[in-house]
């Protein structure tokens, strides 16, 4: 088996786990000492058969984020571009499929399971606190912190 069929049976392997990013496939290939030539040839077929597309690879990695590990659109944007998806890809996605009132909901429901675990005696500025350091862990903007906080802690 040649070079070539080498690097597209690895490619094909790593992409039955589950999505890549041009990038990170690219950088796979690299890792098992395909050459460049090579690793261009994968891409460019991979690409070709549309078993690499970084539209659809952020769309996954959005969604699987907000139904099965939900972050904030800071961390997951965070998250597309050190896998390689362009900033203006990300951008449109984000908008796209995170829309802000999805977005407060999801901080809502996170900091109302933060809260429940928190000491009942705490202030009020205390659970403010936790809860506020809590969601921007999890990669919320402040200003979607503010905007929960101002709901939950009323």
């Amino acid at each position: 088996m040649d070079n070539k069929n080498q690097a597209i049976k690895f490619a094909i392997k790593l992409l039955s786990i589950r999505k890549r990013s041009v990038f990170e496939m690219r950088n796979r290939l690299k890792r098992k000492e395909f050459g460049n030539d090579v690793i261009d040839e994968v891409i460019k077929e991979l690409f070709e058969y549309k078993y690499l597309n970084d539209e659809k690879f952020a769309e996954a990695y959005i969604n699987d984020r907000i139904n099965f590990n939900p972050r904030g659109s800071f961390l997951i944007k965070k998250e597309l571009r050190e896998k390689g998806v362009a900033e203006n890809i990300v951008d449109q996605k984000i908008k796209e499929l995170f829309p802000e009132e999805k977005e407060i909901e999801l901080a809502r429901k996170a900091a109302e399971k933060k809260m429940g675990t928190l000491n009942k005696d705490l202030e009020k500025n205390k659970v403010y606190q936790k809860v506020g350091a809590y969601l921007q862990a999890k990669g919320y903007t402040s200003y979607i912190i503010r905007e929960v906080l101002s709901l939950s802690l009323q």
